[in-house]
């Protein structure tokens, strides 16, 4: 299964919390998840840089309150797209954990709002300097394209998972995102599946 998220989301910062404290019980379903990170802004009527009524800010507060994690979102809405760029180029879904948790640690525990020294020296080492972006924009198409197949997906917010043409978002408790995602993969299993990812 596939999870769509942005590095600048509060909502994919509790998905990511969320989903990784139940790591253990998704993988006893048989489930894989692909994290691949999208620049929301090409989906959504806002941009980068644009803030956000504190109506909104308190839902999303209040949401992280519901599953016990205090964060407040960043104003305004980040840049992720060098960050994106570097979990797109890792070599494997454990190097891009480690750096999903690194920076998604900094923007929303430490209130960094840009890639420090130290995340770039771990970017580095996991994807090398040639794969670190440059300032201009051609250096992000690999964050356009993972963000065009996604809205050709439907999507339209994230986070949002994806299983096969079955699309599903938000972000709830632990038990109800590992009953969620067991359902969908008995769902697509049923349909003859053999794999689920």
């Amino acid at each position: 299964m596939r999870v769509y998220y942005d590095f600048a989301s509060t909502l994919c910062y509790l998905a990511h919390r969320v989903l990784t404290e139940v790591d253990e019980q998704i993988v006893e379903l048989g489930v894989e998840l692909e994290w691949r990170p999208i620049d929301l802004t090409m989906a959504v009527p806002w941009d980068r840089g644009d803030s956000f009524t504190d109506e909104i800010r308190t839902t999303v507060h209040n949401t992280g309150k519901a599953l016990g994690v205090d964060v407040e979102m960043p104003d305004p809405w980040l840049d992720s797209r060098p960050a994106s760029h570097v979990a797109l180029e890792t070599p494997s879904s454990g190097a891009e954990a480690h750096w999903r948790r690194e920076v998604f640690d900094s923007i929303f525990q430490r209130r960094i709002r840009e890639l420090t020294p130290d995340l770039v020296e771990l970017a580095i080492e996991l994807v090398g300097p040639d794969s670190l972006p440059g300032e201009e924009e051609e250096s992000f198409t690999s964050v356009e394209k993972s963000t065009q197949e996604a809205i050709a997906f439907g999507v339209t917010g994230v986070p949002s998972i994806l299983l096969d043409n079955w699309l599903f978002g938000g972000v709830y408790d632990g038990d109800s995102m590992v009953a969620i995602l067991q359902q969908l993969s008995e769902q697509y299993r049923e349909l003859g599946a053999s794999v689920v990812n």
